[in-house]
């Protein structure tokens, strides 16, 4: 008798498996790019204090834009696909400039004007990186991506 409750019950454990696994996966990867997400955030938000780091110093000689950029791409490492800001080096114009960047998983460094002229004032250091999600479901959710922007200002001292 009881061999035969089993044989009735012996599908339950795989519909069940099958009913709850696309769930279990959708958190799983769902925490995956989260925290990828907090990964890419760190980092650009530590790259950007980075590089207004590297335009503040007052010894000689007085930092250039080249400096700045190399600060960035040193503390991003790899797996960072970003470029120059088509703005860059300018003062920003209301609603163009920064830019955001338009490619998923790509970004832009921009750096305000006045880096390296002496007299005291403001640089600013800003990276904005369009992050695009690995889950499908998450990706249609997000579409295009989310850009992710850090921005980092220091007082000279030259």
């Amino acid at each position: 008798m009881r061999k035969r409750l089993l044989r009735h019950h012996s599908g339950q454990s795989m519909v069940e498996f099958a009913v709850l696994a696309p769930i279990f996966f959708l958190l799983l990867l769902g925490t995956i790019d989260m925290g990828r997400a907090v990964y890419i955030y760190n980092t650009i938000s530590d790259a950007a204090r980075e590089g207004t780091r590297a335009a503040i110093p007052f010894d000689t000689p007085l930092p250039n834009n080249a400096a700045v950029l190399a600060a960035v791409q040193s503390k991003l490492g790899g797996g960072f696909s970003l470029a120059m800001d088509p703005c860059a080096g300018t003062a920003p114009v209301a609603g163009s400039c920064p830019k955001d960047p338009t490619v998923p998983n790509t970004g832009y460094i921009w750096y305000s004007p006045g880096i390296g002229t002496p007299g005291r004032g403001q640089v600013t250091v800003k990276i904005s990186f369009r992050f695009q999600p690995w889950v499908p479901v998450v990706r249609d959710a997000a579409g295009d991506g989310v850009v992710m922007s850090a921005e980092s200002t220091m007082v000279t001292e030259y």
